[in-house]
């Protein structure tokens, strides 16, 4: 990618969080990324395509993040928790790719061929799931529903971590977090 598109990109990322897609104009987020609006134009037809690139791209990099050393857990258990600890060390270090998935992965602005694509890179977590139902470590579970409740409990463990900065025992929450999860979901 070049430095200008990926200027464009954490503009359009930081405004659409701020300001929301309808009141973020393109001309805003050439001038806050340092670029001509015709240079915005240039790597983006419109504002429609740039929203779906930045979706697609922040899926691709979230899913390779998450999927770092997964293969080396052992346990159905040591790679959620892996995964669940992957999740929340990236929502509070990218706050705006965060807020941006909250905001936008139900949108219309996100089309539906964006989102198919999206949810492809994320196949290692059906993988994973259907893993652990045939094992016999889960309670058997459709998948979308699996993720569901796994992004439910992590946006309320990492709202709380945001409000709570200064916590002493950090760690110590994410792990309670992690095993509620886990005692909801496992067989036994």
């Amino acid at each position: 990618m070049s430095g200008k598109r990926d200027s464009i990109i954490a503009a359009a990322l930081k405004l659409f969080c701020e300001n929301g897609f309808q009141n973020t104009s393109t001309a805003n987020i050439s001038k806050e990324a340092g670029v001509a609006t015709g240079t915005l134009f240039l790597y983006f037809k419109s504002k429609d395509e740039l929203i779906n690139a930045l979706y697609k791209e922040a899926k691709t990099e979230l899913a390779a993040y998450f999927q770092q050393d997964l293969e080396a857990e052992t346990t159905i258990e040591n790679k959620l928790q892996h995964f669940w600890q992957k999740a929340i060390d990236w929502a509070l270090d990218n706050p705006y790719h965060f807020r941006f998935f909250n905001m936008y992965s139900n949108s219309p602005f996100i089309s539906n061929l964006t989102k198919e694509e999206a949810a492809s890179t994320f196949q290692f977590t059906q993988d994973l799931v259907e893993e652990a139902i045939k094992a016999g470590s889960i309670e058997p579970i459709n998948c979308n529903l699996f993720i569901n409740l796994f992004s439910g409990q992590l946006n309320a463990t990492v709202g709380f971590l945001t409000q709570n900065l200064n916590l002493e025992n950090r760690q110590e929450i994410i792990d309670q977090a992690f095993a509620i999860f886990w005692k909801g979901i496992s067989k036994g």
